[in-house]
């Protein structure tokens, strides 16, 4: 692999420093200052007042044309922030009440960027919409942004009649800190005919990281940690009939008490669960993924396997933790750590379905069986912006079956930046896995994964050069493999451009080149293709995706063809009520069932918005795959989906989501029907109560007889209350 040997030789000649953020000292106030659903700061007065923001999108050039002003002091328990956000046509805000968590309508928002670590590794996004409502998101600059994180804070928020007042408490508690000075930013995002955002301190897109720009604040009180519990016992019932396998299957009535926990400090978080519920998670939907090699990636939504978990999730060609792979854990144990070179986490469960999982894995006759899943991180901080030496390890053991059954897996990553306009990535790890076949035997697997990554950014030009290898042994009983028994080369280079002004609001576009090989050396696939995308002052959008020329190969590498592929996309974004996308997929490839050039075309609709109180997620696709010779029908698949959310006053909801997922051709046949509905009572994060039905329906039109029945149903219930002290 010549290109990672060149790319981290290069490292001391291209690191330079990371550009000086701005320090300020915050003040401590005497008291709380009052957090009541109103405009009246008279008691925020001992605050520091911000008031210099600057435009950040589309582009940092310009002139701020929505005044804001911040006042923001530590507290003996929190960070108190208030945020008069005014506005030259206060018309136009968007605002509405929506449940935590959800932007459907595009909303105005203000927040808070915190990183109480001062490491620049992460940091934690509190959102507050014009109405009090919340976000809260973890985000990193290599992985982006995760709204599933949650944490307990207060909010408050009232419409004026020249803008909206927000005020928000940040409790110490709910943040693992430690003594120094912390990473601060202040955002505010106004969607109207652009997306508009503005920023307290400045930012420039000259400099390529986001991280690095934010101020650094002093004199947070880390001697008063706060409420370091919080205890969280829970109550379930479900009453359901499985009739998968039985038409028949009696009505089963389950009921169960479980609890988490966790305790903080300002460097050591130690978090547990016993008997988790996630039923108010959204069912996992077909993404329709026809005549792909790779597997299916479903996103986590579990709040346990979320918070505190990026040095968990390096970035590398392959998972090497999925926190998936723990699919129903009976308990989990969490702890994490902090110091002045070092983070550090772990993580410990009992998978009451970990023998299913190994299954997946190809062991056999272990369904049932309960596994031990382990795995820790150590990151060692190796500059101010984040840059960092991971190490990380995993560990999953049968319980009750055949000895030794199970595996491990070690792993090295790099994440560095270099000056300001470019970023290396890069990792290494090994697996091993014994995995008990039908014979008896135990069948032993070591493979590897390396990848390496050289990012080049700047205000408008960019380029980026990967190299990946995974042999065909690499089996991660913890992690998520994309493909095994490969070697990838990408490269990409291309423009972009931001404008404030004028007609248009964003463009890119960028050249693309992959090349994919078998590890014995045999073809895979190449295609030379080009991206673009160009977005309006009115907020209407186009995108071009298209394979130039490609090649692909199927029936072990023997059989390859000509491919190529045009996908076109128009979106409108406008409308807080109706933000739609359209999009249409052409090209030629093989179908890799036969190894038959194929034609394959794609249609999709997209739509989401509020509309009052009322937020929904709408999505719909067809997607056709013909035989070339003959215009044989191998597969047509359709779906339909849609989420929809009315949020009522005294932080009660409705919410219900629908899907059906249809198969036909002379592959693949079947109907999946899916409906959830339930009422709620969620005033913070972790309090909820709800009540609900859900049910599942299949359809086999090739049995003797066609049918089509209920597979699951019944009722669901649970009853949630925070406690912090």
């Amino acid at each position: 692999m010549r290109f990672p040997v060149l790319a981290f030789a290069c490292l001391p000649i291209l690191a330079s420093q990371a550009p000086n953020p701005l320090h300020l000292a915050i003040p401590r106030l005497a008291q709380a200052p009052s957090m009541a659903r109103d405009a009246d700061l008279s008691t925020w007065k001992e605050a520091l007042v911000l008031t210099e923001f600057g435009m950040i999108m589309p582009d940092d050039h310009g002139e701020n044309r929505w005044p804001t002003i911040v006042h923001v002091g530590w507290g003996s328990d929190a960070l108190y922030v208030a945020v008069e956000a005014k506005d030259p046509e206060p018309a136009k805000i968007h605002a509405a009440h929506h449940m935590r968590d959800t932007n459907n309508g595009d909303f105005d928002f203000v927040g808070v960027d915190l990183d109480p670590s001062g490491k620049g590794q992460s940091i934690a996004r509190f959102f507050v919409t014009p109405l009090g409502g919340q976000i809260d998101e973890i985000m990193t600059d290599s992985t982006g942004e995760n709204a599933s994180y949650n944490c307990l804070w207060d909010s408050t928020g009232v419409l004026t009649p020249d803008g909206y007042v927000v005020k928000m408490r940040i409790p110490y508690s709910s943040l693992r800190r430690r003594p120094g000075d912390w990473a601060f930013r202040i955002l505010r995002i106004i969607p109207r005919e652009r997306r508009y955002g503005i920023s307290w301190p400045r930012m420039s897109k000259d400099v390529q990281c986001d991280i690095c720009q934010m101020a650094r604040v002093s004199g947070a009180p880390v001697d008063k940690p706060g409420s370091p519990f919080l205890l969280i016992p829970f109550a379930t019932y479900t009453r359901t009939q499985s009739l998968e396998t039985n038409p028949g299957a009696p009505v089963e009535s389950k009921a169960r008490l479980g609890l988490d926990a966790r305790y903080a400090t300002t460097a050591l978080t130690f978090e547990g669960t016993y008997r988790p519920d996630f039923a108010t998670a959204d069912a996992d939907v077909d993404p329709l993924q026809i005549n792909s090699r790779f597997k299916v990636f479903y996103p986590e939504r579990r709040p346990f396997f979320l918070e505190g978990m990026d040095l968990l999730s390096p970035p590398a060609a392959q998972r090497q933790f999925f926190s998936r792979s723990i699919q129903s854990p009976l308990y989990g144990l969490k702890a994490s750590g902090q110091g002045s070179l070092a983070s550090w986490t772990l993580l410990h469960a009992k998978d009451e379905d970990g023998g299913l999982m190994l299954s997946a894995n190809g062991a056999q006759g272990i369904e049932g069986l309960p596994t031990q899943d382990t795995a820790a991180a150590l990151r060692l901080q190796v500059g101010g912006r984040g840059s960092g030496i991971s190490f990380l390890g995993t560990d999953k053991r049968l319980m009750g079956g055949p000895a030794d059954t199970g595996g491990q897996s070690g792993g090295i990553y790099l994440d560095q930046y270099l000056g300001s306009e470019f970023h290396v990535i890069g990792s290494a790890m090994a697996a091993t896995s014994r995995l008990p076949q039908a014979d008896g035997s135990l069948l032993s697997q070591r493979g590897t994964s390396t990848s390496a990554e050289l990012d080049w950014n700047t205000r408008h030009w960019f380029a980026s050069a990967v190299s990946q290898a995974t042999s065909p042994g690499l089996v991660l009983v913890s992690g998520f493999t994309d493909l095994r028994g490969y070697r990838q080369q990408n490269g990409t280079f291309g423009w972009q451009g931001n404008w404030n002004g004028g007609r248009f609001s964003q463009a890119n576009t960028y050249l693309r080149l992959r090349r994919l090989v078998w590890w014995d050396g045999n073809p895979f696939d190449r295609a030379v293709g080009l991206s673009s995308y160009v977005e309006t002052a009115n907020r209407w959008a186009w995108s071009l995706d298209w394979d130039i020329a490609g090649r692909t190969w199927a029936n072990d590498e023997v059989t390859s063809n000509a491919t190529r592929n045009i996908n076109l996309a128009l979106s409108w974004k406008k409308l807080i009520w109706a933000q739609m996308l359209v999009r249409a997929t052409t090209g030629r490839t093989i179908d890799l069932a036969s190894g038959a050039p194929a034609r394959i075309r794609t249609t999709s609709f997209s739509s989401h918005g509020a509309v009052g109180d009322l937020s929904y997620d709408l999505s719909a696709q067809r997607t056709v795959l013909d035989r070339e010779s003959d215009d044989l029908r191998l597969v047509r698949a359709r779906k339909l989906a849609t989420t929809a959310t009315y949020q009522m006053p005294h932080a009660f909801y409705l919410k219900a989501q629908a899907f059906v997922v249809r198969y036909d051709g002379s592959e693949i046949v079947g109907v999946d029907k899916f409906l959830k509905a339930f009422v709620g009572w969620q005033p913070n994060a972790f309090t909820n109560a709800y009540l609900g039905w859900s049910g599942q329906r299949r359809q086999d039109p090739t049995a003797v007889i066609p049918s089509e029945r209920m597979v699951e149903r019944g009722l669901f219930a649970k009853v949630a209350y925070a406690m912090q002290f």
